[in-house]
């Protein structure tokens, strides 16, 4: 008799831990374990890669953009009026390099110092004007730390110093060459200098292909489709180099993230497909991220499957084009 009792007692104990087993999987055994999960998108930070004044922004919270859509403008009118001197210093190589070809004659050489005499004249007030930016900077330094000054005046202050730093070095730049000028004028035309005054064009044009790209740079273009989740400046604000003017949730790119108990999680691979319900809406969501590491689900991500257990954070992958926008509580089906 109790040899007939123990089997029977040790089949009811399987039965049970089985019926424990299949409910810990869900409500509705024949869909598998129901977690919580929600939808959370890749982020894509629009950035100036030049410093500026903001002076156009199509930009709105919450709304859409689409990749190439100018979003930003920043005020580029000092890199034009360089751009200007550079080309007006290009055609001046260039008549200097003809006529080297040809021979100088009196009249090149009077033109040549009166050149000088101006870039000098420019340089010295370059030089003023950049003496006086660098004296103002240290004590707006001192009324930014004391709070009597905003962030974005001392901005306007430095991109004022740097702007007339710049001004400086181009007019010392025009001394050299207006003086390289007259020193080849009057040394003669032998086949090395033409080959310098050859030089000196190629260089300058080198310096206006580069001024030009850089300045497309001051138009700022959404790098993805997606929805704009942060603005962090206005019309009218100051930016420098590696300022995020904005964050853009991507379109294509919107995983749902939800916690696997720690038990379950060894069954998920990556590559596999799993069931997302929002409302009577399914999608199918392939598993690109499982975390390493495991951790106490999140309180708000909590259910009766994962209370007080430790679980792995996993992201699934939606399908392009989903309607599904980031916070959108969803709920993830896990097969058996």
């Amino acid at each position: 008799m109790k040899k007939r009792i123990i089997p029977v007692a040790f089949v009811l104990i399987i039965c049970i831990g089985a019926g424990i087993y299949h409910w810990n999987w869900g409500k509705a055994p024949s869909a598998g374990l129901v977690l919580r999960g929600e939808v959370e998108g890749t982020i894509y930070s629009q950035t100036a890669e030049v410093s500026g004044k903001i002076i156009e922004m199509n930009l709105e919270l919450g709304g859409p953009v689409k990749a190439g859509d100018l979003i930003v403008r920043l005020d580029n009118s000092d890199q034009k009026y360089v751009l200007e001197q550079l080309q007006i210093l290009l055609e001046k190589q260039r008549l200097v390099h003809r006529n080297l070809q040809r021979g100088a004659k009196a009249e090149e050489l009077e033109k040549a110092r009166r050149d000088i005499s101006i870039a000098e004249a420019n340089f010295r007030s370059a030089e003023a004007v950049y003496n006086q930016a660098k004296d103002e900077i240290e004590p707006l330094a001192l009324l930014l730390e004391a709070g009597g000054l905003s962030q974005n005046e001392m901005d306007k202050a430095k991109l004022k110093e740097t702007t007339a730093a710049e001004a400086l070095e181009a007019a010392r730049g025009q001394v050299e060459k207006a003086g390289e000028h007259l020193s080849l004028l009057q040394r003669g035309t032998d086949s090395e200098i033409i080959a310098i005054a050859a030089a000196d064009v190629r260089d300058t044009e080198s310096k206006i292909r580069q001024l030009q790209e850089n300045m497309s740079k001051y138009e700022i273009v959404a790098n993805c489709d997606g929805i704009v989740i942060s603005k962090n400046y206005n019309l009218g604000s100051m930016v420098s180099v590696g300022y995020n003017l904005a964050d853009v949730s991507a379109d294509q790119e919107k995983y749902v993230v939800c916690y696997v108990p720690k038990d379950d999680s060894m069954r998920i691979t990556y590559g596999q497909t799993y069931t997302i319900m929002s409302g009577a809406q399914e999608y199918q969501g392939e598993v690109r991220f499982i975390d390493v590491k495991s951790q106490y689900t999140p309180k708000d991500m909590q259910s009766s499957v994962t209370r007080n257990k430790t679980s792995v954070k996993v992201k699934l992958l939606l399908p392009p084009n989903t309607d599904l926008i980031p916070g959108s509580k969803v709920e993830v089906v896990l097969s058996r």
